[in-house]
């Protein structure tokens, strides 16, 4: 009995031990389940988003307000996504689906007859600054370098293939796993027909 006794005693040490080994483990588990799905949230959401965003431009086609619409379908479509989470947002002209941006749109230069290059501000912009003008009122429209009245919509003259390539931040809440990561998601359509 004394040595049942004794033997009890020297397990209490190893659950201890055995305890504060796996727990850390157990932790590093849970919140890399949490990680993981907020990670994978964001990442959804900037498919829909980008998705959204191309029915829209090529929905809209060659109408004045193309872009504003186009933009107001990306934030819709990623309500899920933290505030200031999209860092960029392209609208370009491809020549095929599966294209993607020209390298200084995605670095943030809009290119003439290439693409329209949208940051976080512009989302907050009215509909009256999306009409290509490039006088200062208070600052050229931001639609100006690819403007949707220059958009093939005409199924005479071929019909253009217009882009949407999005980029967004997502921050580990964490940061056990870094301090965060980009997703990119880009889709190309062609222009719905406007007129005949």
């Amino acid at each position: 009995m004394v040595e049942r006794q004794r033997r009890l005693r020297g397990d209490r040490g190893a659950t201890l031990v055995e305890a504060a080994i796996v727990t850390p483990v157990l932790l590093l588990f849970i919140f890399g389940i949490f990680e993981f799905g907020f990670a994978f949230r964001d990442y959804l959401s900037v498919a829909s988003a980008t998705r959204d965003g191309a029915r829209e431009a090529s929905v809209a086609g060659n109408t004045s307000d193309a872009d504003y619409r186009m933009l107001r379908a990306i934030q819709r479509g990623s309500a899920a996504l933290p505030d200031g989470a999209i860092e960029r947002v392209v609208v370009f002209r491809a020549t095929a689906p599966g294209d993607l941006p020209a390298s200084g749109c995605m670095a943030g230069t809009a290119v003439a007859n290439v693409c329209n290059v949208y940051e976080l501000a512009d989302f907050n912009k009215t509909v009256d600054e999306f009409k290509c003008d490039t006088a200062f009122n208070p600052e050229p429209d931001p639609d100006r370098f690819w403007c949707p009245f220059d958009r093939e919509a005409s199924i005479g003259s071929g019909l253009d293939y217009v882009g949407v390539w999005i980029r967004v931040t997502h921050d580990y809440v964490t940061g056990l796993f870094g301090s965060s990561v980009t997703f990119e998601d880009v889709v190309v359509l062609k222009v719905e027909p406007q007129g005949l």
